[in-house]
């Protein structure tokens, strides 16, 4: 009997240690857990903001609503970054984080090219309307557009109609509709329409060619920029900065405009848009021609770009290369015109890089030749995650990434926003801003609908006011600005920034009846 209770005693305390010790390391571990989450709290881009009380309340409200819609996600399966862009519009005009980014000040745009700046409807309902304007339709896109005072030349496949007539033969809706087709990759089958990356870039690239010749006509230039201008600005954006190929202006006698004096119509209109709107902080162009090029026409693109520079140092960022990268030329082989371009102080580069799947190979390599050569900021750099030494001397360089989430969905690199590699980047508060490329191309909302895309898809879930007030502060300090420039729009961007804050404060204090 006795041997029975020492047995059962010594079960008895076996278990009780045991139960002890699990206690113990159960709460440790999740002691260990919370320092973890905590860690990476902080070190999420926004992690180090510091938010006032009523930021502190605005962001409740925001992550209510953000947690709402990822909850609701989690049991429909259907989260709006996940779907493809043209098919998840609807739903995010309807998202309440949607419209709450819609009205928060958004600082800058830093990445976004010339053809595709403005809304169509700029195009569609006021351009194309113009007198003089004949279009030409080949049996294959591209279809061209040309205001002159008489019928140009026709083209190998094709005659030059005027739009007036063919608008009144068709009907203006139908026409309308169709011309859309041509300036937009909406489509509400995109996976079938765009069956992969080449094919897809081949009709953007028809819808820039179709766009140009109604853009690059002299009394449209400027009145589209300015309407590009004032798109930004209703979506609470305060300074742009432009790539543009520097493309042929011309006149309805046909005459062109040179490099210079296309520079000075972006003067002109950014003076004018400015002037108009005190509060805006300005506009500046990177001169980006096509990167196929030979050699010696890459010679003449840089030190026009030293030129312009010089003439108009206060409307002229830099140099960058544009086009599909995937089929290059990449950087490697215009070393020595880049280098030759980097003796010039004034001279900043702003390269595309990385924009590409591919790792190991000319295209995802352009992302050390960039580094190297010292650009200013990364285009893209989709691939960056790739090349880890790349990102420890961006960061230790203070060299961000210009992110383009809806971009690089629709010109096919990703199809669920939650994949996309500068996830990492924001886990890991890597320098970073949000720009939009060519919201037109795709019809997006401004800047609105990749930051939307940005915060929802890529930030997390636990991402809060902290990481879009960061994003703001960024768009504003990596710009091209000066220095006087970046602290007065800082200024400006602050004062809208309180502003916006103490509305949404009294929205929530009217709606809870605590006023």
């Amino acid at each position: 009997m006795q041997r029975v209770v020492n047995s059962s005693f010594i079960l008895l305390v076996v278990a009780l240690l045991v139960c002890s010790v699990y206690s113990v390391d159960l709460n440790e571990f999740l002691a260990q857990r919370e320092r973890l989450l905590a860690e990476e709290s902080s070190r999420i881009l926004g992690g180090s903001v510091i938010l006032n009380a009523d930021e502190q309340l605005v962001n409740n409200v925001l992550m209510a609503a953000k947690t709402l819609e990822f909850d609701q996600s989690f049991s429909t399966l259907d989260f709006i970054p996940a779907d493809h862009y043209f098919l998840a519009k609807p739903a995010m005009l309807q998202s309440e984080v949607f419209q709450f980014i819609q009205q928060m000040p958004k600082g800058a745009v830093l990445h976004i090219h010339d053809i595709a700046v403005t809304p169509l409807e700029f195009i569609i309902n006021d351009a194309s309307y113009r007198p003089n304007l004949y279009v030409c339709t080949p049996p294959q896109d591209p279809v061209f557009f040309q205001y002159a005072s008489s019928a140009p030349a026709n083209l190998l496949d094709c005659q030059w109609t005027l739009v007036a007539d063919k608008r009144e033969q068709e009907g203006p809706e139908q026409f309308d509709s169709w011309l859309r087709s041509k300036l937009s990759l909406f489509t509400l089958t995109p996976q079938e329409t765009y069956p992969n990356i080449n094919s897809v870039w081949t009709a953007f690239e028809n819808t820039l060619i179709a766009g140009s010749g109604i853009i690059t006509y002299a009394p449209v230039f400027t009145d589209y920029f300015y309407q590009g201008l004032q798109s930004f600005y209703d979506d609470n954006v305060q300074y742009i900065e432009i790539r543009t190929t520097l493309p042929q202006v011309y006149n309805l006698d046909g005459t062109l405009m040179d490099e210079v004096q296309v520079t000075q119509l972006y003067k002109d209109t950014f003076d004018r848009f400015k002037n108009d709107n005190p509060d805006f902080s300005g506009a500046k162009i990177i001169f980006a021609p096509l990167r196929r090029a030979d050699s010696a026409t890459m010679t003449k693109y840089v030190e026009l770009a030293s030129q312009l520079k010089a003439q108009f140092p206060d409307v002229v960022a830099g140099f960058d290369l544009v086009g599909q990268e995937d089929l290059g030329p990449p950087l490697k082989d215009f070393l020595s015109q880049l280098l030759a371009g980097a003796v010039d102080p004034d001279l900043h580069y702003f390269f595309h890089a990385g924009e590409t799947n591919w790792h190991g190979t000319d295209m995802d390599e352009n992302l050390i030749d960039a580094i190297l050569l010292n650009t200013t900021r990364i285009g893209h750099g989709y691939a960056i995650a790739k090349h880890p030494s790349v990102m420890d001397l961006a960061r230790s360089n203070g060299v961000p990434v210009e992110v383009c989430p809806i971009s690089n969905q629709v010109l096919s690199l990703v199809a669920d926003l939650r994949n996309h590699p500068a996830a990492m980047l924001f886990t890991n508060g890597f320098p970073l801003v949000i720009s939009s490329d060519d919201p037109a191309s795709w019809e997006a909302v401004a800047l609105s609908s990749d930051f939307y895309m940005a915060f929802m898809g890529l930030a997390g879930k636990k991402a809060d006011l902290r990481t879009l007030k960061q994003l703001a502060i960024n768009s504003i300090m990596f710009s091209a600005m000066s220095t006087d420039e970046k602290n007065a729009a800082m200024a400006e961007w602050q004062k809208r920034w309180n502003s916006f804050i103490l509305n949404k404060y009294n929205e929530y204090k009217t709606k809870h009846n605590q006023i």
